[in-house]
Parts: C-alpha cells; sequence; structure tokens
C-alpha cells in the first residue's frame, strides 16, 4: 500500500513538473547546467496621422493630426502629417495656410512613451478686401510637434491693399494660438463744384502660448484716394490717406495684442452765387498693445492725413490734418 501512494505520489509531482516547465521559457544556467525560468518580455508600439486641406471661394484651411504610443524596451513609433492650401482671386488676391504635425514615443520598461500633435491653420480674403487669418497648435509628450503658417493678401479696385500673417509651432507639451486682420477703404466723390475723399484702415492680432509654443502675427492696411471737381467756374481738390501696421509675438506661458484704427476724410467745395470757397480736413487714430509674459511684446501704429483746396475768382480755401499714433511693449527673456 505504501509503494503505491509513493508510486502515484511520484507519478503527480512528476507531471506538475511537467506542467511547470512548459508553461515558462526555459534556459540553461552556465554553472549548473540545470534549467532556469527565462524572463519574460514584451513590447507594442502604434502610430496614426491624418491630414486634410480645403480651398477655393477666397480661403482655405488646412488641419493635420499625428499621435504615437511604444510601450516596452525596443518599442518605438513615429507618425508625421502635413496639409496645405492656396486660394487665388481674379485680382491678384491670394490665402494661403499650412499645417505639418509630428509624433514619436520610445518605449521603456518602466512606463508608456504617447506623444500627440494637432493643429490647424486658416486664411481668407473677403471681396470688400478684408483679410484674416487663424491658427491653433497643441501638443503633448517629449516626441511632439506642431508648425504653421497663413497668410491673406487683397488689392482692391479702390486702390486699397491689406495683409495679415501667422508663423508658430509647438513641442512638448505646448499650445500657440493666434488671429490677425485687416481691412481698409477709400473712396471719393466728385461734382462741378465740389470734391470729396475718405479713407480708413483697420489692423488687429492677438497671440498666445503655453510651454513650447511661440507664434508671431502681423497685419498692415494702406489705403488712400484723392479727386477733383469737374466744373469750370471755380475749382475744388480732396485727397486722403490712412495706414496701419500692427504686430504681436509670444512664447512660452504668456499673450500678446495689439490692433490700430485710423479715419481720414476731406472735401472742399466753392459757392458760384455767394463766389466763395470752404474747405475741410479730418483726421482722427488710436492704437493700442499688450503682453503678458517674458519674451512677448507687441507694437501698434498708423498714419492718417486729409487735405482739401479750393477757390473760385480771388477767393482760396485750404485745409490740412494729420495723425500718427505709435505704441509697443515687451518684456525681456530673464
Amino acid at each position: 500500500m505504501n509503494r503505491s501512494r509513493l508510486k502515484w505520489g511520484l507519478v503527480i509531482s512528476t507531471s506538475a513538473l511537467a506542467l511547470m516547465l512548459a508553461a515558462a521559457p526555459l534556459t540553461p544556467d552556465s554553472h549548473t547546467g540545470w534549467l532556469k525560468s527565462a524572463d519574460v518580455f514584451a513590447a507594442s508600439a502604434s502610430a496614426t496621422s491624418e491630414s486634410h486641406s480645403t480651398a477655393g471661394g477666397g480661403a482655405t484651411s488646412s488641419t493635420s493630426h499625428s499621435d504615437a504610443t511604444a510601450d516596452g524596451a525596443g518599442a518605438s513609433a513615429s507618425a508625421d502629417g502635413s496639409a496645405s492650401g492656396h486660394s487665388e482671386g481674379t485680382t491678384g488676391n491670394t490665402a494661403d495656410s499650412s499645417t505639418t504635425t509630428h509624433a514619436g514615443a520610445t518605449g521603456n520598461d518602466t512606463a508608456t512613451d504617447t506623444s500627440t500633435a494637432d493643429g490647424s491653420t486658416s486664411a481668407s480674403f473677403g471681396t470688400d478686401g478684408a483679410v484674416d487669418t487663424h491658427m491653433d497648435l497643441v501638443t503633448s509628450g517629449a516626441g511632439a510637434a506642431a508648425s504653421g503658417s497663413a497668410a491673406a493678401n487683397s488689392a482692391t479696385a479702390d486702390g486699397t491693399t491689406a495683409a495679415a500673417s501667422l508663423t508658430g509651432s509647438s513641442i512638448g507639451d505646448g499650445e500657440a494660438h493666434g488671429h490677425a486682420f485687416g481691412d481698409g477703404a477709400s473712396s471719393t466723390t466728385a461734382g462741378a463744384t465740389s470734391a470729396a475723399s475718405e479713407s480708413s484702415a483697420d489692423g488687429d492680432v492677438e497671440v498666445s502660448t503655453a510651454g513650447g509654443g511661440s507664434i508671431n502675427g502681423t497685419a498692415a492696411v494702406d489705403a488712400a484716394g484723392s479727386t477733383v471737381s469737374t466744373g469750370s467756374d471755380g475749382t475744388a481738390s480732396a485727397s486722403s490717406a490712412a495706414s496701419v501696421d500692427v504686430s504681436a509675438a509670444s512664447v512660452g506661458d504668456g499673450s500678446a495684442s495689439a490692433s490700430a484704427h485710423i479715419d481720414a476724410n476731406s472735401d472742399g467745395s466753392v459757392d458760384t452765387t455767394d463766389r466763395t470757397a470752404s474747405t475741410n480736413g479730418f483726421a482722427e487714430g488710436d492704437a493700442t498693445a499688450n503682453n503678458d509674459g517674458p519674451g512677448t511684446s507687441a507694437s501698434a501704429g498708423g498714419t492718417g492725413s486729409a487735405a482739401s483746396e479750393a477757390g473760385i475768382d480771388a477767393n482760396t480755401a485750404s485745409s490740412t490734418s494729420a495723425v500718427n499714433p505709435a505704441v509697443s511693449v515687451s518684456t525681456p527673456t530673464p
């Protein structure tokens, strides 16, 4: 009876040992020659990218996304995406946008490595000559990066030109956001005994960043017009001009903004009954700039002018006006 129990005990023990040996990888021990279990290593990696662009009708937009994940020693992953768009009008007005993203990850034995990058840019010009640009970049993870640009330019029949642009990037854990806008106009009227001119310009830039983000934005507008009366009894002339130039930059944890507005108008006329001449000239402007954070800056400025003349017989009149606001702010990097 005891021999039978011992036999079955040896069989059961041997079977259990066989199952244990089959379940675990074995390698020979160089010192003893016995088999020993080997450590089990596993690794995995994944990466994705997606990009999209649209253009037409005076507008364009570009988006891109990349992400990467790596887990375990020996694992690595990377993903890249890019998109760009261009729209052009019959008068040479243009809008351009581009976005690029990258995500990289390297695995290790202690933690999963991940990175994500997203970017979007857009630009447009309107039938009235207004230009507009936008940018949003967001990155997360040591191997993440995104960059982009957006630019719009316009020229209208009244001679007004406008331009707005943004350039930015983000690496690691960071963000960059911005908006730039410009618009202007000029008009003139003339009659037998009168002339009038009016010009305006507006520009605005707003940018903000966090972490590894950086961005720069600009906007510029120029508008001007002049005319003369069409009659032969007396003369009148009028001219006006308005321009703005604004910019803002941000890096790290900060923000900046700049804006400017200019209005200018003039008129001149003669009275053929009273034989008198009269003129008027007006100009006004304002500019603001704000910043917050080291390495940020902003500037805004503009010019406006107006002039008119009128005369009949020996009676003459003339008027002029001008404005020139300018501001700037900056915070040095420590």
